[in-house]
């Protein structure tokens, strides 16, 4: 997948990007844009909030169940590689 910053707040900690080109699902569509929010939640552990706002190739409605399914998990994927990353970064953000 191959997205775009479009805006980040560090103190509200919202990241909110572009795709320019993905997978599968992300093929059905004409633009995406994707708004990642993480809220603490208590010793160590965060809520993670994700808004996707779409428009499809063919005009359509909503993606189907599973597609809806397969964009959020593909998200938290990458929030699980990120989380990754600033564990083995920590220096860099804090």
């Amino acid at each position: 997948m191959r997205s775009r910053v479009m805006a980040r707040d560090n103190a509200a900690r919202v990241f909110k990007t572009e795709v320019l080109e993905g997978d599968k699902v992300s093929g059905q569509l004409k633009s995406q844009a994707v708004e990642m929010k993480l809220e603490a939640a208590g010793d160590g552990a965060c809520v993670a909030k994700l808004k996707v706002e779409y428009e499809r190739l063919d005009g359509g409605g909503a993606l189907s169940v599973e597609d809806q399914a397969a964009l959020a998990a593909g998200y938290l994927d990458l929030f699980k590689m990120v989380e990754a990353y600033l564990v083995a970064h920590p220096a860099e953000y804090a």
